[in-house]
């Protein structure tokens, strides 16, 4: 059985060894985007849909499914609410510091970034949607998948939106950005940005068709609140000055440089804003795309699947995220190479956070329950229960064990990034770039050590996920099958 994985943006490998072959030209926040390798076309056996897949299913069956999928669908919709929610605090955030440009309301408004993230990650196992959804021109939101690259695009290329280190290497390298400019040329592409808009940056995201061109989404806020993180393997974030946002003449800065013109500390306040805005806006044109009762929605065409199609695509999900996105993409690109830059969070340093909610967003799927921002349970009936309902116990049991030790492999990384200070781009550092900084080879291989059992947790994971697929009579999770209904 074959899994196919796709991004935000385009396709990606389908095997952790398709992905460690592209290393060398695959980068992160500064660098290349995500999608630096296309899946090779599928074999007309991989695409072909089996027998098995298409089969009638009988009235028990079907409502074992019809549970699964409402259960999900109110999963699906409480978790996208707790990111409107969230998001909506983190606006208020930043509208306070904006307007007042002090510390302690810098750390309110990363202390919001921070919360905002958790529901918001748990979320990503969803996105996963390509092939499935209806076409529907009256439903406002295509895909999760489309929507989501305005969302949670990564890496993003810095240099294109604020001022960067003198040693900053990326595709954009003109002195002249966003926010200290009234116009940019990219990719011979001259762009008016005298007014920064919410609608500015959405029409300058991937601008010159470069997906390393990020203007907009999570991570867009995350750098203007933290700037760029230039402490490489070592401890530390990105540590941007509150000076950076002050308005008043003589006060302004970008950094180490201080202005003579505070026009560009007041137009960092008006992009921090317009990100934020732009986020709430997309975030509550999502939840509205999973309210129950709706009509021409991402809910409502779920809803309508026919046999095992809404199945196919749940567990397509759960493998893609597991497999092809978190553990290769996020985490094995990094691992391999040492590189700070592939970091999900590189300028937070929360990237264990994020990590650890992109695996509990999988087993949210498979028992069947959302904990919301509240304490709330939400859903009710997940893969674990509709695989013992329909006879097939072990596969059940099998991925209960893989997703413990997944969920220990995670925690170890929250605890040790919580509670210890060590973070992520502390963990991936080759000995020799850790011994920099006076980390032994034993530390720093036991270090290592946490990254690569969680990805091999995962890889184990998505094999416990085919297994179960097959114990249905799924034998093949390509997405390309999903749309027949």
């Amino acid at each position: 059985m074959t899994i196919n994985t796709v991004t935000s943006r385009k396709t990606l490998p389908t095997t952790l060894a398709v992905a460690l072959a592209s290393i060398l030209i695959m980068s992160g926040c500064t660098k290349q985007t995500d999608d630096t390798a296309a899946t090779d076309k599928q074999t007309d056996t991989q695409t072909m849909t089996n027998d098995k897949d298409t089969m009638k299913l009988s009235a028990a069956d079907q409502a074992h499914i019809d549970r699964l999928l409402l259960s999900y669908a109110d999963m699906v919709h409480a978790a996208y609410n707790d990111s409107l929610e969230t998001g909506k605090i983190l606006q208020t955030a930043v509208n306070t510091y904006v307007a007042t440009p002090t510390q302690v309301n810098l750390d309110a408004a990363k202390a919001a970034y921070k919360a905002a993230r958790q529901p918001y990650s748990q979320t990503e196992v969803f996105r996963f949607d390509e092939g499935f959804v209806t076409p529907n021109d009256k439903r406002e939101v295509g895909s999760i998948d489309s929507w989501e690259a305005q969302v949670n695009a990564w890496p993003l290329d810095e240099a294109l939106i604020d001022y960067v280190s003198d040693s900053y290497e990326g595709q954009y390298n003109s002195k002249d950005n966003i926010i200290n400019s009234d116009s940019i040329t990219v990719s011979n592409l001259k762009q008016d940005t005298r007014d920064i808009t919410p609608e500015l940056l959405a029409e300058m995201n991937e601008i010159g068709g470069s997906e390393a061109n990020v203007t907009t989404g999570y991570h867009a806020i995350e750098f203007l609140l933290w700037g760029q993180d230039t402490n490489g393997v070592g401890e530390g974030a990105g540590n941007r000055p509150v000076s950076d946002y002050m308005t008043e003449a003589g006060q302004c800065t970008s950094g180490d440089i201080a202005n003579t013109d505070a026009s560009v500390c007041e137009r960092r306040g008006q992009y921090l804003k317009a990100a934020t805005q732009l986020l709430v806006d997309d975030l509550t044109a999502m939840e509205a795309q999973w309210q129950p009762e709706s009509d021409n929605t991402l809910r409502s065409d779920m809803m309508a699947r026919k046999d095992n199609n809404g199945l196919r695509q749940i567990m397509y999900q759960m493998g893609s995220l597991a497999l092809g996105e978190l553990a290769s993409q996020r985490m094995q690109v990094a691992f391999v190479t040492g590189s700070t830059e592939d970091e999900h969070e590189c300028f937070s340093d929360l990237t264990h956070l994020s990590y650890a909610n992109n695996a509990r967003g999988i087993q949210n799927v498979f028992d069947g329950s959302y904990k919301t921002v509240a304490g709330k349970s939400v859903g009710g009936y997940g893969v674990k229960q509709y695989l013992v309902d329909n006879g097939h116990k072990a596969a059940a049991d099998k991925l209960v064990a893989d997703f413990e030790r997944v969920e220990n492999a995670f925690n170890i990384l929250v605890e040790k990034g919580e509670k210890e200070g060590i973070k992520v781009d502390q963990m991936i550092a080759t000995v020799g770039q850790a011994s920099k900084y006076g980390i032994s080879a034993e530390e720093q291989n036991k270090r290592r050590g946490w990254i690569e059992g969680a990805i091999n947790n995962l890889q184990e994971l998505t094999a416990g996920i085919e297994n179960a697929a097959k114990s249905v009579g799924i034998d093949n999770l390509d997405a390309d099958t999903g749309s027949q209904s």
